[in-house]
């Protein structure tokens, strides 16, 4: 595992990775709607565009013969017909162009290039025959959509509509004859092949986004989820720093009263409070200098470290005070932790001035129920000043407490 690995914070990653995507996602897809929306409008500008022209191509005084069934005949069908089999020639975008009338409330074809075998086309289409009625499989947008066209209008669907031939932009103008007649109207259809081949380069343009969104997202996460472990760990050591004895590294009093609340929750058989205070530091920093006297501190705290077990609460209290709290540990196994330190103490390799350097000792031990961890300090701290008073590098045990 790499080291960017281990500064790493999964969840927080995962966390800000969702909230950064879901962002910068709307930030990106809400314009993205938008303009798909506004270039749907283009479009359908674009058709209303067309239908206008393929209305004015038209021979409308032709077309309002036409639309009179009574003078239907095949040579005047081809000749209303032939200018938009020219005008769709030229215009291979577009799928159907044809021609209505509205009879009631209804709308029929009256000619279809696609009825034409002049028509160049590349679609396969099928042809509406003359007057064949325009049946919608999906409800009219717009009720009035005929009687707009009657009135001038070019009517264009807001949307693609399916019909039995597919779906469909249509675009539709009215056609007047040279008298300004209104005489029906011009069809044209726009395929949804056609739009989704324009919108497939938008589309790639915003597939590209949210690929760029997501890469965007992950690298904000990543370098979150590293800022907030990094600032862990810094909390964690000042936490640690909080807690420790800046000379010795042992706990300093408030990290062994938060261990010693825990320990006493363990509900053991007994607990030992050990107290353990060098002797005469003043002296010896008077004499010999503050640096012996911190030395011998740190000499005094890596023999208490030694001496205890693995549990066992180790603090200094104060300049010249050490802390030993034992879970568990009766007065025997309290008593030779207390021997070991004043051993090592002893043993310890040091100047010959320095030799009569040494520690006193107060213990007690109590067990539950009732056990106060103020009581057995206080007890503790009678016991060291006996041996102070006793003659110093010592121990004294103090009388276990007992329960009422």
């Amino acid at each position: 595992m790499t080291q960017s690995a281990r500064t790493f914070t999964p969840r927080i990653f995962w966390q800000v990775a969702l909230a950064a995507t879901g962002i910068l996602g709307a930030l990106v897809t809400v314009p993205q709607w938008l303009s798909k929306q506004a270039r749907l409008d283009v479009l359908r500008s674009h058709v209303a565009a067309v239908a206008q022209l393929a209305a004015s191509v038209v021979d409308g005084d032709l077309h309002r013969q036409l639309i009179d069934p009574a003078n239907y005949s095949p040579e005047l069908y081809a000749r209303t017909l032939a200018p938009l089999v020219r005008f769709h020639s030229a215009a291979p975008e577009i799928f159907y162009v044809y021609t209505m009338v509205q009879r009631g409330d209804k709308s029929y074809f009256v000619v279809d290039t696609a009825a034409s075998d002049q028509l160049v086309a590349s679609h396969r289409l099928r042809a509406s025959a003359y007057m064949e009625p325009f049946e919608a499989l999906e409800r009219e947008p717009d009720p009035d959509w005929l009687q707009r066209i009657a009135a001038g209008q070019t009517y264009v669907y807001p949307k693609f509509r399916r019909d039995e031939y597919g779906y469909f932009l249509s675009g539709h103008a009215p056609i007047h004859d040279s008298q300004g007649r209104y005489s029906g109207f011009v069809g044209v259809d726009f395929d949804i092949k056609y739009y989704l081949a324009l919108e497939s380069r938008f589309q790639a343009i915003y597939i590209g986004t949210l690929v760029a969104v997501l890469l965007l997202s992950l690298s904000i996460a990543y370098l979150a989820a590293r800022y907030h472990h990094q600032l862990k760990n810094r909390i964690d050591r000042q936490y640690h720093l909080s807690m420790r004895d800046e000379l010795t590294q042992l706990l300093n009093r408030r990290g062994a009263v938060t261990s010693m609340t825990r320990a006493l929750q363990s509900n053991a058989a007994s607990y030992a409070t050990l107290l353990v205070d060098v002797d005469d530091l003043k002296g010896i920093n008077d004499t010999y200098g503050h640096s012996v006297g911190d030395e011998f501190l740190t000499r005094v705290a890596r023999a208490i470290q030694a001496s205890v077990r693995s549990a066992d609460i180790c603090a200094r209290l104060g300049g010249d005070e050490f802390l030993v709290f034992a879970t568990g540990a009766d007065l025997a196994t309290a008593t030779e932790i207390a021997q070991r330190i004043l051993a090592r103490i002893q043993a310890d390799e040091t100047p010959v001035e320095q030799r009569d350097f040494g520690v006193s000792i107060g213990l007690c031990v109590a067990s539950p129920p009732g056990v106060d961890f103020e009581r057995m300090y206080r007890s503790a701290d009678e016991a060291l000043y006996r041996a102070k008073s006793g003659g110093k590098n010592q121990l004294v045990i103090f009388e276990p407490l007992t329960t009422a």
